[in-house]
This record gives structure tokens, C-alpha cells and sequence, in this order.
């Protein structure tokens, strides 16, 4: 049977592994190419025709011009940085596979989420910042770059510290990933802020984190707590057991404006990230690839909804 679905992800994606069974009980046909195993396939595309004939692991498939959606489940950027210098077959695997996934764009009539201009713009943090801006959001003072001096006379008390783009590193077989640190501005140094330029926003307090998912026109949207209570800093470092996610109900202009971020980023799919202040809410991040496997249950089925986009005629989404 003729594929309607493309989906491009990862072997050990759980959120794919959701998708993929509601799809599969909508009887709707599709083929998921896992990067990983890329080299595995014989893949044959003709960007005229618009064909991609997929041939292994047992698939023998040809995707055609008539491809109802694409799930791209990449960032656009390799992130995931050796320990040790690739050799350079390593090299040339990962960068021409790499564009080989961007150059299934050539599908562009098909309904796609996300498409990879979409998502290279989505990613940068400070970009993302200005169109929450635009789209009415109160954003936290923010300063990017490697100047200390200038960091720190930007900011009267304290204030939070986060990489420009998302760090994932590795050190012999540990693994290195940065969160969010609050730091006192006098603090930084210029021989530890010159060599990188880093993200530095006012510090939130007695704050309460909010993530906000956008499906095609569908809002779910919860409060993250630890012991019932909002979380000073990264919440994403509190140990598991301790965290509950309670859904709310987002006010009528704070809904719109997530949709309204979305659609401007040409997103049908985001991740958005928002505080609760005494102040009012604040935008934090919106992540055009973003997780949402551990938050979707029966009652907040967020793998039914992107089943429910991929395999849609007419899907609820933004201009591509």
C-alpha cells in the first residue's frame, strides 16, 4: 500500500512509538525512516518526480507526489557533538544525510510538521523572542553574547544563564547537557563568558512553569509542579517522582497567543515554555521539535492529535 505518512525520526523516539500505533489504528499507511538506520535503506529519489522509492529492512515502498504528511522529527542542526574527532567517512555520513533529510522538502505539497525552514528559524532563541513579542507576550530582559561587562551592568539583581542553542556534549562515555543557572550578575568573568557567547535573562521569581503544546489549531496546556508547588529554577532537574502536571485552562489572550506564535513561525506543531508570575506570564522558549511523550495520557491525548493532523485531508495547520 502506498505510504500517506512520512516520518522522519529517531529508533529511540517514544513520542514516534505513540504516533506510530494511533496511526496504525486509523488503518493509515505510512513508513518511518529512523536516521540511525539511513545506511540500512537503498533510498532512490527523483526531486522532479517527487519519488522516493525505500527499499529494506523490510520495506519495499515507493512515496510518491501524492503524499498526503511529513513528521519531521529532526532538529535541523547535529547537536549531538563526539568525544573524539570523527574520521572522515564519520564526517561525510552524518553531513550528507543530514541534507538528504532536508532534501525531502521536496514534498512541499504535502502537509508537514514541521518543515525545515520552519524549524531552523523556530530554533534560534533569540529570534523566537522577538516574535513572542510581536504576538503580544511579555518577554524577560535579555542580553546575548560574550561580554560580561556589558551582561552584567544589564541586569540590577539576579538573573538566569542559558546556552544560546541546546548543548549536548561528550566526555568519554558521559553525556553533557547544560540547563538553566541562576547566577548573581557580578559573577561572570570575561575569561569565562568571551570563548562562547551565552543567552542571560532577568531573573523570574515565585514563578510557576507552564508548557504549552500547539497541534494544528488544538492548545494543551499544564502546570509543572514539585510537592504542589511552582519551582525556583530548572524544573527540568527535579527528580521525577516529585513532579505533577496539572492541565489549566489558558486565559482567551494567553491561548491566542501561543496560536498566534505558532501560525507566525509557520509551526503546526510547538512546545511553548511560559511562567506564571505575580506579574502575569511570561514567554520563556517555544521548541519547534519538542518533547511531549510523558505528558500525553487519556485524558490529554496529544498522540491522537498529531495522528489526527498527519492523516487529515484537510488538516487544521498554519501556511507553509
Amino acid at each position: 500500500m502506498t505510504p500517506r505518512v512520512l516520518i522522519l525520526s529517531s529508533a529511540y523516539d517514544f513520542s514516534t512509538d505513540l504516533v506510530a500505533l494511533r496511526l496504525r489504528e486509523l488503518d493509515v499507511p505510512f513508513v518511518r525512516l529512523n536516521r540511525e538506520h539511513l545506511a540500512q535503506y537503498r533510498l532512490s529519489m527523483d526531486p522532479i518526480e517527487r519519488t522516493l522509492i525505500v527499499r529494506g529492512l523490510g520495506v519495499d515502498t515507493i512515496v510518491g507526489p501524492d503524499l498526503l504528511s511529513v513528521w519531521f522529527r529532526q532538529p535541523v542542526f547535529l547537536r549531538n557533538s563526539p568525544a573524539d574527532a570523527l574520521p572522515p567517512e564519520q564526517q561525510l555520513e552524518r553531513s550528507q544525510w543530514s541534507a538528504f533529510l532536508r532534501a525531502l522538502s521536496i514534498f512541499d505539497a504535502a502537509f508537514w510538521m514541521n518543515f525545515p525552514q520552519a524549524t531552523y528559524l523556530a530554533e534560534c532563541k533569540p529570534y523566537q523572542l522577538l516574535a513572542a513579542h510581536r504576538c503580544g507576550f511579555r518577554v524577560p530582559r535579555t542580553i546575548v553574547g560574550n561580554d560580561a561587562v556589558t551582561i552584567a551592568s544589564s541586569f540590577n539583581t539576579g538573573m538566569v544563564v542559558k546556552s544560546l542553542d541546546t548543548v549536548l556534549l561528550r566526555k568519554g562515555s558521559d553525556c553533557l547537557f547544560t540547563y538553566t543557572t541562576i547566577a548573581e550578575p557580578g559573577s561572570l568573568s570575561d575569561e569565562e563568558v568571551a570563548q562562547v557567547p551565552l543567552l542571560a535573562q532577568e531573573l523570574l521569581c515565585s514563578k510557576t512553569d507552564l508548557r504549552v503544546t500547539v497541534v494544528g489549531d488544538r492548545v494543551f496546556a499544564v502546570r509543572i509542579l514539585a510537592d504542589g508547588r511552582g519551582i525556583d529554577g530548572d524544573w527540568r532537574v527535579i527528580g521525577k517522582h516529585r513532579l505533577t502536571y496539572e492541565d489549566l485552562n489558558l486565559v482567551p489572550t494567553i491561548e491566542v497567543a501561543c496560536r498566534n506564535l505558532a501560525r507566525d513561525l509557520r509551526l503546526s506543531f510547538a512546545a511553548i515554555d511560559l511562567v506564571e508570575t505575580q506579574q502575569g506570564i511570561v514567554f520563556i522558549e517555544i521548541n519547534p521539535t519538542g518533547e511531549w511523550g510523558w505528558l500525553s495520557n487519556s485524558q490529554r491525548q496529544i498522540d491522537a492529535a498529531i495522528a489526527d493532523c498527519l492523516s487529515s485531508s484537510n488538516p487544521a495547520t498554519v501556511v507553509q
